[in-house]
């Protein structure tokens, strides 16, 4: 990868190449071939009457990649995708959309404003430090590597970042427009504190009130088969090199540099000492205690990058001699392991969704393990039994081949009977918790007229009352709560009400409650007139950013975007 970054990111190279401590430590970058990587000859649609091509399409899924991580702090998995309904391939055209009309514009960030925005993101906020090399370089290495990113991959995922804030600031100027008194109104609604008291009703407190039937329980089951089916799984082979197993060749080669120790001072000096090097406590490290850490992680790369490169050399002889004429079978990977000397092992079956947690593996691994099979050899989007590259996770190298796959079906009753029994107590005790709410909410439109508080409605119906913690629109957290109770629920609930007023029961997905808006109290005068100002600011910025999005979807039309589903006259 440094290599990769010498070669095309000049001003990149310039900070690391002050902080290098081993000249010959280099990360291997694997090709990514991620969830719409197609062969060559796929359509991929066209933009401007011209056709996309594979590179564009993979580009921009790699950078929409790595936006979701920077955004969210994980990586984009199945799961994430139909929960939040983030489309990758949608977001992927978005991109192509957004590059394309960055170039019509003739847009291009100088290399100094986009390793601005590249410091800024690993500094923390300290814009005062040194580049934290350290924290940049254990980025690539435990983040992008194992996704078969790329050093490049982040550094054009920057600059478009810097190009888009370019774009945001030109169409979305309107978005300035608010005025001071506009939002001194806005601050003093979002910062009023809001006086409540509720009772909530969970699901948990009605689950020993349920009562179940051997009819009942079966009926649920069959009602909700989808739910107990299983989903399709995969069965792969491996041979693993375990990055451990390397630690001593590579304390070998850290052996032949010169100066070792000064070089590992420089670097210490160079990130900002103390300032980036600190324990587990946010304590300073000692200069020995650094060192020995720089010297560590330097260790752990350079065996990654061996263990990398034998399943590399193990990987292409397993390609030696294999075509179309002479295609793969099944028992090729143990082959060649056992002339190897190697191990083959093979896992259990898994799925997408759970599968990098059982087998204790990257993402990545399950991905690549989900692209593999052997029965539709014409559809050239597939791998057929290999990959072309090996895979990381966190410690350990693989080379996987396909062994089998299963296709997704219902079980039997008997054999989730538990799990059908425990999901169906918990659907009933939230009926029932939500019947008791909406019982007592309308006990307490009919006793209005009786000049009964809130407190005593409460007590005559022998339910708790709880004093919910003082809050406002713009509270964040408020970890008094308690587990299963929403902050975003009640900021909602309570805006909607006037002082002294109750509101009707609101189910929530652990029962529901009722709320009585006891007060709202003003805003602090002197910090209004502290706060206001930043406040503006940022109420401009998030304007300009929905003004932007407003210009940007219309970019579609304008840039005559195509992509294959609107080709074929499905939906985009």
């Amino acid at each position: 990868m440094i290599g990769t970054i010498r070669r095309h990111q000049q001003w990149l190279w310039v900070i690391i190449i002050l902080a290098i401590i081993v000249s010959f430590v280099v990360y291997f970058s694997p090709t990514k071939t991620g969830v719409f990587d197609r062969g060559d000859s796929y359509n991929f649609g066209s933009i401007k009457d011209r056709p996309i091509t594979r590179e564009q399409f993979r580009n921009a899924q790699n950078e929409i990649e790595i936006f979701y991580f920077m955004r969210f702090g994980k990586w984009l998995t199945r799961e994430d995708s139909l929960q939040t309904g983030f489309n990758l391939e949608r977001e992927t055209y978005n991109r192509i959309l957004l590059v394309e009309k960055l170039k019509e514009l003739n847009v291009q960030p100088t290399t100094e404003a986009t390793a601005k925005w590249i410091g800024e993101i690993f500094r923390g906020g300290n814009d005062q430090a040194a580049f934290p090399m350290e924290r940049y370089q254990g980025f690539v290495k435990t983040e992008l590597t194992p996704r078969n990113l790329t050093a490049d991959d982040f550094s054009r995922f920057a600059r478009h970042q810097v190009g888009q804030q370019h774009l945001i600031s030109v169409y979305g100027l309107g978005g300035k427009m608010i005025t001071p008194q506009e939002a001194e109104s806005f601050y003093r609604r979002m910062n009023e504190t809001l006086s409540t008291e509720a009772v909530f009703f969970s699901a948990s407190n009605y689950l020993s009130s349920v009562s179940i039937t051997p009819a009942a329980l079966g009926q649920f089951y069959t009602n909700n088969m989808a739910e107990y089916r299983l989903p399709d799984r995969v069965q792969v082979n491996y041979v693993k090199w375990q990055l451990t197993n390397y630690l001593a060749d590579a304390d070998k080669e850290l052996g032949k540099v010169t100066n070792l120790s000064q070089r590992l001072e420089e670097v210490y000096f160079k990130n900002g000492a103390t300032n980036t090097y600190k324990d587990e406590a946010g304590k300073p490290l000692t200069i020995e205690a650094a060192k020995a850490k720089i010297k560590e992680d330097e260790r752990r790369a350079l065996a990654a990058m061996l263990a990398r490169k034998q399943a590399s050399e193990f990987l292409a002889e397993l390609f030696q001699g294999h075509d179309e004429k002479n295609p793969f079978k099944t028992d090729d990977l143990e082959k060649l392991a056992k002339a190897k000397g190697l191990q083959m092992k093979t896992t259990p079956a898994f799925d997408q969704m759970t599968g990098a947690k059982i087998l204790n593996v990257s993402p990545g691994f399950v991905q690549t393990a989900f692209r593999l099979r052997n029965d539709d050899p014409e559809d050239k989007a597939k791998e057929l039994l290999y990959p072309s590259s090996p895979v990381f996770s966190e410690d350990s190298v693989y080379v996987i081949g396909f062994n089998q796959r299963f296709p997704s079906e219902n079980q039997p009753f008997e054999k989730v009977r538990d799990r059908v029994t425990a999901d169906y107590r918990a659907e009933e005790a939230l009926k029932l918790a939500r019947q008791n709410g909406d019982a007592f909410a309308r006990s307490i439109t009919n006793s209005a007229a009786a000049g009964k508080s809130f407190a005593q409605l409460a007590s005559d119906a022998k339910v708790n009352l709880v004093t919910v913690p003082a809050f406002s629109l713009s509270t964040r957290s408020l970890p008094e709560l308690g587990d299963g109770r929403s902050l975003e629920t009640l900021q909602n609930v309570a805006s909607s009400l006037a002082p002294g007023k109750v509101s009707s029961f609101i189910p929530t997905t652990e029962g529901g409650l009722v709320m009585h808006l006891k007060a709202k109290l003003p805003v602090d005068e002197a910090k209004l007139k502290t706060e206001l100002p930043e406040f503006l600011a940022r109420q401009r910025e998030q304007r300009m950013s929905a003004a932007y999005s407003e210009w940007f979807q219309k970019l579609p039309e304008e840039m005559k975007l195509v992509t294959p589903a609107k080709a074929s006259g499905g939906k985009s």
